[in-house]
């Protein structure tokens, strides 16, 4: 088993680290991996004094420079020698007693043990600032929104966590801030457990998230979502392929009732936007979402409300364009038509055919690797 801890300038927290570290895994067979960023204060020295006189066994990686936490992880599993990988910081404010847990988590199945603040029995210790609750709140909900396999995770964006080394597919970090989102949302991880903790407030250095990190942040999920948008770029395309045959399918079924049997057309219609509605999501089903799991009965009720929203959609935005702002009524329709596909495409994505997690001991737990994009 291997902790990689990224440092810079925490001479003051890193001794006690580890001897907390020491006295917390007495049996296990462990190493400890710093990866440090051009510290001053004499950090990987006192590390190392530290870890010579418990018999600890200490790797030192000195890069000189600030390059960030991401990459300082990526090249601490790649100095590793352990088949499970902890990551957590040097600041004291994530707790050693917690490892031995994460540790028990992974060697029970799961891909990655995630220390949550946010799980019944997690939470923050002392007075945190607004500010910082806010932008921790902030954080989790943009990757919540734009990061398919974190959300259900309460605490997507921890910096403490453990996974089998197998999970880790990365050569270089989409950002330099919280490498959890990349392996979450581009490899293979199989299932997701969170173990609550009690984040502790920080007793000496200074806090290294600034103004910086947040841009660095946002950069990282805009990077994120642009790979996995690269990955997934035919679906919207079938899904539109798949609209095209079903509106053909309307037709043939309609011609079927309203010539050949003569009913009347606004009867005949009835049954075909039914069969186009079937069409398409059985299509979508097994062509465009093969790789997200939902029943046939209740993904078909989900998508005649789909439906109804790209057609209410189209509606709404036909007559604003053609009575409010003057554009010509054929002109309108086809971008009302653009719109309604739109909003079926989103209601699809994130309401019919929706990413979903299984749940692991109270936990969610992501069932699919990047190839499902």
């Amino acid at each position: 088993m291997s902790i990689v801890v990224p440092t810079l300038n925490e001479a003051g927290n890193v001794g006690r680290l580890i001897e907390e570290l020491a006295t917390n895994l007495k049996g296990i067979d462990y190493e400890i991996i710093i990866v440090d960023d051009g510290s001053t204060d004499g950090t990987t020295k006192v590390a190392e004094e530290a870890a010579r006189g418990l018999g600890v066994n200490l790797k030192v990686i000195e890069r000189g420079r600030r390059l960030g936490l991401s990459s300082a992880v990526i090249d601490g599993v790649r100095a590793s020698r352990g088949n499970v990988i902890v990551v957590m910081d040097a600041d004291l404010q994530h707790p050693p007693s917690v490892v031995p847990k994460l540790i028990e988590a992974v060697s029970n199945g799961a891909d990655v043990a995630i220390a949550s603040r946010y799980v019944k029995g997690g939470g923050i210790a002392g007075d945190w600032p607004i500010l910082r609750r806010v932008i921790s709140w902030g954080a989790a909900t943009l990757a919540h929104i734009l990061i398919p396999s974190a959300r259900g995770i309460k605490d997507p964006v921890s910096g403490f966590f453990a996974f089998k080394k197998s999970v880790m597919c990365l050569n270089r970090p989409y950002g330099d801030y919280k490498i959890l989102l990349d392996i979450l949302a581009l490899c293979r991880v199989g299932s997701v457990v969170e173990v609550p903790y009690v984040f502790r407030t920080r007793e000496a250095g200074s806090s290294k998230l600034g103004a910086r990190q947040i841009v660095n942040y946002v950069k990282q999920l805009v990077s994120i979502t642009v790979n996995l948008l690269a990955i997934s770029k035919y679906r919207p395309l079938k899904f539109a392929t798949v609209g095209v045959i079903g509106l053909f399918v309307s037709e043939l079924v309609l011609h079927a009732f309203w010539r050949i049997l003569g009913l009347p057309y606004f009867i005949s219609l009835i049954p075909a936007l039914e069969a186009g509605i079937v069409n398409n999501f059985t299509l979508n089903k097994v062509w465009t979402f093969r790789d997200r799991s939902v029943g046939y009965l209740v993904g078909l009720g989900k998508y005649h409300v789909a439906s109804l929203v790209g057609t209410a959609v189209n509606y709404a935005v036909t007559n604003l364009l053609h009575y409010v702002l003057g554009v010509n009524g054929y002109v309108a329709y086809v971008i009302g038509v653009i719109f309604g596909f739109l909003a079926n495409y989103i209601m699809a994505e994130v309401y019919v055919f929706k990413y979903r997690g299984v749940v692991v001991n109270n936990t969610i737990a992501s069932t699919q690797g990047p190839e499902a994009y």
